[in-house]
């Protein structure tokens, strides 16, 4: 099902996660599913290192280009899940879109650029758009159902903000301040939890 959401208070949504300290990489992932600690599981995250945090103190982790994965896995909006992995390569989709979720993962990199949004349900690949792939699947309908024009984008920013706002009409919520500082919980996910 998807939800209105009115426009977003934050119309340059990429502007605002770079301007967090994302400008480097950003690797997100929006999951349907209310229970961190199931997705946790699921990730075989590791007990031990469980951290209830804020936003400061997740970003001490951010490390994008370590092969140590570290993610922050909180509520999103009723009925999704958003985690930010903060440190590692991004976690494997397949497992968390099981069971009929669907789960949409987006990539960018400053030095390559943005890797694409990917769309993921019932442990399968959907539907990708980007760089790395444009085998739209699935992706093409949400795409003309929320009115995302991705050849309109100039450049990364654009980009990403059509793929940001899309999510937020998906899902139903879309980033902001309050969005950004709801605490979470920290994890490290082993090597063999996130590899594609």
């Amino acid at each position: 099902m998807t939800n209105n959401v009115s426009p977003s208070p934050i119309e340059d949504q990429w502007g605002f996660l770079s301007s967090h300290g994302f400008s480097a990489r950003f690797a997100g992932t929006w999951v349907e599913g209310g229970d961190p600690e199931s997705a946790a599981r699921i990730l075989r995250a590791d007990p031990a290192s469980r951290l209830e945090c804020d936003f400061e103190t997740a970003m001490q982790s951010y490390d994008p280009y370590s092969s140590e994965e570290v993610v922050w896995i909180g509520v999103h909006a009723p009925g999704w899940l958003h985690m930010i992995s903060l440190s590692g390569v991004g976690i494997a989709p397949g497992p968390l879109s099981a069971d009929g979720r669907r789960l949409f993962y987006l990539e960018y990199d400053d030095g390559e650029g943005v890797h694409g949004l990917s769309y993921w349900r019932d442990g399968k690949g959907r539907g990708q758009y980007g760089r790395d792939s444009n085998t739209l699947g699935e992706l093409e309908s949400l795409f003309d159902r929320h009115r995302v024009d991705t050849t309109a984008a100039q450049d990364d920013e654009s980009e990403l903000n059509s793929y940001l706002h899309l999510l937020g009409h998906v899902t139903g919520r879309s980033i902001d301040q309050d969005w950004l500082m709801s605490p979470r919980t920290l994890y490290r996910i082993p090597d063999d939890a996130w590899s594609w």
